[in-house]
């Protein structure tokens, strides 16, 4: 039943647009990369709220801090108090958690329809999935997986989709956590360890991802690592545009008082 649901409500639909958009492109990467765009732009109503919120968050941080100095050997006047300042500049904590897991949801969906296409399986079972006939295909033949140098088919043989999304997914990280050196200068001055905890955690998981991205990456079909690749462009964009550079912001002045200034 919920294998039934799940197929007909994100499985089946999906597998349509992408069937649609290579009928019209020709090619199976183009598609892949328009369509990639396309989920991005519709999942915004359910990440845009996230991102304001965690903007919020970030502009409440000196006044965290202040909590944090004040009562810093009471952690439960810390909570009781953060959770009031959230509470009257409206953000809601565990709304974040819904988005994320619709989030979840639809990468699962997105990445299991990229998978059905570049598995280079039995066209039957594909043909099965779409409503229309004229976007069936009569075998694999006619699925154009060439793009650029790759196989959409087959792993990267040069491992340059893995690099470059382990890269990306590093730099996604950097933005998504702005204020990662205020936090390590609290954390020092904490008499406790639990801080210093959390800043270890976040150094491990700013890494651990691009590291099993990467692993991943050398057995997937270079199709799906595509896929994860411009999602993980789209997401750095879209974190800029919103919320500015992050933890990035730094690098980015440097960078910009390096250019030569126009007359």
């Amino acid at each position: 039943m919920i294998v039934t649901l799940w197929n007909t409500i994100l499985i089946h639909p999906t597998v349509n647009v992408l069937a649609l958009l290579h009928s019209l492109t020709g090619n199976l990467g183009i598609a892949l990369i328009i369509f990639t765009i396309l989920v991005k732009i519709i999942v915004i109503p359910v990440t845009l709220p996230q991102m304001k919120m965690a903007k919020k968050q970030r502009e409440l941080q000196p006044e965290l801090e202040k909590i944090k100095e004040k009562f810093k050997y009471d952690k439960k006047k810390i909570a009781e108090l953060q959770l009031e300042l959230f509470k009257s500049h409206g953000i809601n904590p565990a709304s974040g958690c819904l988005t994320t897991v619709i989030t979840l949801v639809l990468l699962i969906a997105v990445y299991n329809v990229v998978t059905i296409f570049t598995s280079g399986k039995d066209v039957s079972s594909l043909n099965q999935m779409l409503y229309f006939p004229q976007l069936r295909f009569e075998s694999l033949s006619q699925i154009n997986t060439k793009f650029l140098y790759l196989d959409l088919t087959k792993p990267d043989p040069i491992f340059l989709i893995p690099v470059l999304a382990s890269v990306l997914q590093i730099l996604t990280t950097k933005v998504m956590l702005p204020m990662s050196k205020d936090f390590k200068k609290q954390a020092q001055k904490s008499p406790e360890k639990e801080d210093d905890l959390m800043v270890a955690m976040q150094k491990q998981n700013m890494y651990l991802m691009p590291i099993m991205f990467f692993v991943i990456g050398l057995k997937l079909p270079s199709g799906a690592m595509l896929y994860i690749l411009i999602s993980t462009l789209l997401q750095i964009v879209q974190t800029v545009y919103f919320n500015g550079w992050g933890d990035l912001q730094p690098l980015i002045t440097k960078i910009r008082n390096l250019a030569p200034k126009r007359i």
